[in-house]
């Protein structure tokens, strides 16, 4: 790690429970209301098109917010921010389910995205800070797992929750795991660093900021979800424009100067930039494979949802592996390995035809997970330990808002070449060939730091 980053006498494995729960519930949430939608929108009165709201209540502040809330985070405390966030996170929680009114229960929503923005962005430097570095690597990989594991297990656990005792209660079920990680963190994670104490006041230009960034996501987000509609092309246009205005304004905001430093450094910048693109292809085969498996294949919603799982699998079995081997071989090997199985898994899939069946999807799906499992601990660390740390949650930041922008690109893309193709086998190959070439101009951008560290 840079300077200023204490070394710890032992590691402070308590921290990084009390920082992986948080994780799970920023994660799942993005995942576990799906389900409940249909029976909360009937308690209302609320259709769709308000429903949908639901879920953009909480992602758009996440998306928005990644860079506000890392550069706070960087002057603020460490444990006051982390009991601020997963204790607002709770409240939030509460509040929406005991919400008597569709706008109330939108307006817990954003708060929660707000709190869980500060969850996602604080994980990393925390993790860093509590941990010894030759464990560094492995604690972030426990981590990162989480994510996408919290992700797939969301729906799930929210139907058991809806289907026992309503839709109210896929939100109450955070408050013992809120409980159960203040109580962690409050025993292990420093209440101060230097330079960094309490709880600082955002300030008019952090502000500032958030409001120019959530005008750029919330146009991006719209303009994804119109991707490829008959009727979307003219509006999509204005959003991008919009988008595009957006980010430009605040590239010329002084607040955007950090983000610039950081991105100006090579050996920064080259592992972010393959993060999204691997992050992409995973996502993508959440759209591709339902809708091959269930246009090509005729299978059942148990039978895809399995082929699925394979993919968590691969990662929950090989991200601890992925840290102990970064943390004695070094990040950039173990990444770049990473990388390399996610491209083979995709290429693999690109030989699919309509004979291919379930069973045959697994071994390139899981692959893809052991790729993305290799690749994404070592990678978090690479970019904590070569981040000055003076600038560590501003990096955090970043990085969040990279994976949040693959996780929705991916689909996004993965849709667009389906329909381009007209779906069946087509459509399917058509979009594994979109992602598999981001996971390659991942693996090159990987290569090339290391090239360049030597």
């Amino acid at each position: 790690m840079t300077e200023a980053t204490p070394v710890l006498e032992r590691t402070r494995w308590s921290a990084v429970v009390a920082v992986a729960l948080g994780v799970v519930l920023a994660a799942l949430d993005m995942s576990v209301v799906a389900v409940a939608l249909p029976a909360l929108g009937a308690d209302f009165g609320a259709g769709p098109q308000v429903t949908q709201w639901v879920l953009l209540g909480y992602s758009l502040p996440l998306v928005a917010l990644s860079i506000p809330a890392g550069r706070w985070l960087d002057r603020a405390g460490p444990l006051p921010s982390f009991l601020l966030a997963v204790g607002g996170f709770g409240v939030a929680s509460v509040l929406i389910a005991v919400a008597p009114t569709m706008s109330l229960l939108l307006t817990g929503r954003v708060l929660q995205g707000v709190f869980g923005s500060l969850v996602g962005v604080a994980a990393m430097p925390l993790v860093a800070i509590s941990v010894r570095p030759e464990h560094r690597a492995r604690a972030m990989s426990i981590v990162l797992t989480l994510i996408p594991i919290s992700g797939v297990a969301g729906p799930a656990v929210g139907g058991v929750l809806a289907d026992a005792y309503g839709w109210r209660s896929v939100f109450l079920i955070n408050v013992p795991i809120v409980a159960a990680a203040m109580w962690a963190g409050a025993r292990t994670i420093p209440a101060r660093l230097p330079g960094r104490v309490g709880l600082p006041l955002p300030g008019g230009r952090l502000v500032r900021e958030a409001v120019v960034l959530g005008v750029a996501a919330t146009a991006f987000f719209l303009a994804l979800d119109l991707l490829g509609r008959a009727e979307g092309g003219v509006l999509v246009a204005v959003l991008g424009l919009v988008t595009l205005a957006a980010v430009t304004v605040w590239m010329r905001l002084p607040e955007s100067q950090p983000v610039r430093s950081l991105l100006g450094r090579r050996e920064l910048s080259l592992p972010m930039v393959a993060l999204p693109m691997i992050t992409a292809g995973i996502a993508a085969l959440n759209f591709l494979v339902p809708y091959f498996l269930s246009e090509v294949q005729q299978a059942s919603p148990r039978v895809i949802g399995m082929a699925l799982l394979t993919v968590s699998a691969g990662m929950a079995v090989f991200s601890p592996l992925a840290g102990v081997l970064a943390d004695r071989l070094g990040n950039r090997p173990v990444t770049l390995t990473g990388a390399a199985v996610v491209l083979g898994g995709l290429v693999a899939l690109l030989f699919v035809d309509t004979d291919t069946t379930a069973l045959g999807l697994v071994w390139p799906l899981v692959l893809v997970g052991i790729g993305n499992g290799l690749f994404a601990g070592p990678n978090a660390a690479e970019i904590m330990a070569r981040t000055p740390a003076a600038l560590m949650g501003t990096s955090s930041g970043v990085t969040s808002l990279l994976r949040t922008l693959g996780f929705s690109l991916g689909p996004a893309l993965g849709a667009l070449a389906w329909t381009a193709a007209a779906g069946g086998v087509h459509g399917f190959v058509g979009g594994v060939a979109v992602v598999a070439t981001t996971a390659l101009l991942a693996l090159v951008a990987v290569g090339v730091s290391i090239r360049l560290g030597r």
